[in-house]
């Protein structure tokens, strides 16, 4: 029955992402930016199932079930952050989508200002293709562990299943197909939760009782503030809320909001998604507290194996399938927008001298999915640091410079280069220095991009002053 109901899932999504070929024309445009008529909540729920990936299913259940209630926090400063940035930035990036006709993020970060930053295209490009199939891989890598957990199958099996689910929607319908299969796996996602959470809460006694057997265990546990903070909560949860805003750092979310039917209809969208994302973050906490009770044994193992081994104890065969075909949709649902994303930035905005067309782009598609599945296999399988470390390198490298380009700062290339790169050196030093345990690597990497701009912007400035009293004589 596990096998059964979970192959039905698998079976529906890869119908609806093939049946989706029948809305859309043969065409790079369309493959990559579903001809921009995506309705707003589409968008909505496309953006929390890929957004809302197997690092919730997975990292976070584990993260909760390590830390206890003041995990909330990571949630509620990462939403914050996304609906609070994109509410202001994302009419103008979807209206300058259209603008300069942009097919890529890459393209639009390159473009944005009207001239061609083409060392910024490839650049940008190569940090897509290389992060996000990192990302990518991360979520194959959950996909693994449930299947390996509640079927005791092959660890690898689970990544290679998604990797030939992922393919054959995508390389049929691009972005358009992702979308759907998004919209359908998010019903999935929030019906496994609801019944795994349901179910967990029953078998402990209700809601005060799980509070008190956390409490008996570790004190900690049930605090709202976590302990043993280097710098203190408030830089604590500011890393997270930037890790929010980084969301205009991410290729894969971004394109979400350069798809959609009309600019006006992008706060639409953002509240379709704040629901949804509200009600999950209640629901993963609580399962990673009901696993902290009913798996006190994996205190010294994975506790990211949580959510697949609850399920496996707590509910009959068919609903376990559903658990496990939930979990499977968080992962190929932001496993399928990253590897569509780092294969438009391969084919269109890296090697574009290999062809421009609609075949090449789906040829990009299998290559990068075939990296992903690469790198998932290798045997690194930390998925909660996997996406949290490719998340803050994008959000670092890109989100400044971004942010900058709509409230109207034009960068030349050597300044929009340096703010990228410095950004991302600055991250990736706070993160191997071990300091993003305590704040998240996206902040202090998003605060020197922004500081790189005023710097190089205000020695461009100061050099053009010698030139005024010049300019004023000859005109006198």
């Amino acid at each position: 029955m596990i096998i059964g109901s979970f192959v039905f899932f698998l079976i529906a999504f890869v119908l609806i992402g093939v049946a989706s070929t029948r809305f859309h024309d043969n065409t790079t445009e369309d493959y990559l930016l579903a001809s921009q008529n995506i309705k707003p909540w589409l968008v909505g729920f496309s953006f929390f199932a890929t957004e809302n990936s197997g690092f919730m299913f997975v990292g976070f259940v584990g993260m909760a079930y390590s830390q206890g209630l003041s995990a909330i926090w990571l949630l509620i400063g990462w939403y914050v952050g996304e609906v609070m940035v994109l509410w202001w930035t994302g009419r103008q990036i979807r209206e300058q989508t259209s603008a300069i006709k942009a097919d890529t993020y890459s393209n639009l970060l390159s473009r944005w200002t009207g001239e061609e930053y083409v060392v910024v295209r490839r650049l940008s490009a190569l940090i897509v293709m290389v992060f996000l199939g990192v990302y990518g891989a991360a979520q194959l890598s959950a996909g693994s562990k449930a299947l390996h957990v509640l079927m005791n199958w092959e660890y690898n099996t689970g990544a290679f299943i998604g990797f030939v689910i992922v393919v054959l929607y995508c390389a049929a319908g691009g972005i358009r197909a992702s979308i759907w299969t998004d919209a359908a796996q998010a019903i999935v996602m929030f019906a496994s939760l609801i019944v795994l959470t349901a179910a967990g809460l029953a078998n402990v006694g209700g809601v005060g009782v799980l509070f008190d057997k956390l409490e008996a265990v570790d004190p900690r546990l049930v605090a709202l503030y976590p302990a043993e903070l280097k710098f203190g909560f408030l830089p604590f949860f500011l890393g997270w809320l930037f890790a929010g805003i980084g969301v205009l750092g991410q290729a894969h979310v971004m394109v979400r909001f350069m798809v959609i039917d009309h600019a006006r209809n992008v706060r639409r969208a953002l509240l379709y998604y704040l629901g949804m994302v509200s009600v999950l973050a209640v629901l993963c906490l609580t399962v990673g507290l009901l696993c902290r009770i009913a798996l006190p044994e994996l205190a010294a193992g994975d506790a990211e194996l949580g959510l697949p081994m609850l399920s496996a104890q707590l509910l009959p065969d068919v609903l376990i399938g559903l658990v496990l075909a939930g979990l499977f949709s968080a992962a190929i649902s932001t496993a399928d927008s990253q590897i569509l994303s780092s294969s438009a930035a391969l084919s269109r905005d890296l090697l574009p001298q290999f062809g421009e067309g609609y075949l090449w782009t789906k040829v990009g598609t299998v290559i990068v999915a075939c990296i992903a599945l690469a790198i998932a296999v290798s045997g690194y399988n930390d998925v909660f640091a996997l996406v949290t470390f490719a998340w803050a390198v994008m959000a670092a490298g890109f989100m400044p410079l971004l942010f900058l380009l709509v409230i109207g700062a034009k960068p030349n290339e050597s300044q929009s280069l340096m703010v990228m790169l410095i950004g991302i050196a600055a991250s990736l030093a706070w993160h191997y220095a071990g300091l993003a345990e305590h704040v998240y690597n996206v902040l202090p990497g998003i605060l020197a991009g922004f500081l790189t701009y005023a710097v190089v912007r205000g020695g461009a400035s100061r050099k053009e002053e010698p030139h005024a009293p010049a300019l004023k004589a000859a005109n006198s």
